[in-house]
């Protein structure tokens, strides 16, 4: 019974990664992302969708991964090399709600799994940061089991950040 229970939650977990490269997959060709574009990923998770951004890049295209800690960086670290990507990728260790990045500087921000920043009130914080950090032509890309959700937060953060560069608010549709 118990080896029954394990083989359907390790068939869970696997169909759900796969679903999530699916819907990576997905979203790259939807936008197209490809060539010498800058993105970051500020939730790599085991990094096989990092890795498959990466081999859709070419230099000086480049694609920065945020790790929380150092056993995922060696593991991620590790993957890279397998993949032979090193030219296009950069694993960085650091805390999402104060990236270590200059203003501007990525075509594309990718955030998933933003329901699991904990305490609630650091998610908008990391949304801060990835407006921060997005080029003024750029895309975020937020990948949740809602939206709706993010809607208030991402406009808050938005609003938050023009103040601080000093540009006037605009009334948004919320």
């Amino acid at each position: 019974m118990i080896g029954i229970v394990i083989v359907i939650v390790v068939g869970i977990i696997g169909w759900l990664i796969w679903q999530r490269q699916q819907v990576w997959k997905k979203i790259s060709t939807d936008l197209s992302i490809c060539g010498d574009v800058q993105i970051l990923d500020m939730s790599i998770g085991n990094g096989k969708t990092f890795i498959n951004l990466a081999k859709q890049l070419t230099a000086p295209g480049k694609i920065m991964g945020i790790v929380k800690n150092e056993k995922q960086a060696q593991q991620v670290k590790e993957l890279i090399k397998e993949e032979a990507v090193a030219d296009r990728v950069k694993v960085e260790l650091t805390d999402n709600t104060n990236l270590p990045f200059t203003d501007h500087q990525f075509d594309y921000v990718l955030i998933s799994n933003l329901q699991q920043v904990k305490p609630a009130i650091t998610q908008g914080r990391v949304l801060q940061e990835a407006i921060r950090v997005l080029a003024f032509k750029g895309t975020i890309v937020i990948t949740a089991t809602t939206v709706q959700r993010y809607r208030q937060l991402l406009y808050n953060a938005i609003v938050n950040y023009w103040n601080i560069i000093g540009l006037k608010t605009l009334k948004l549709n919320k």
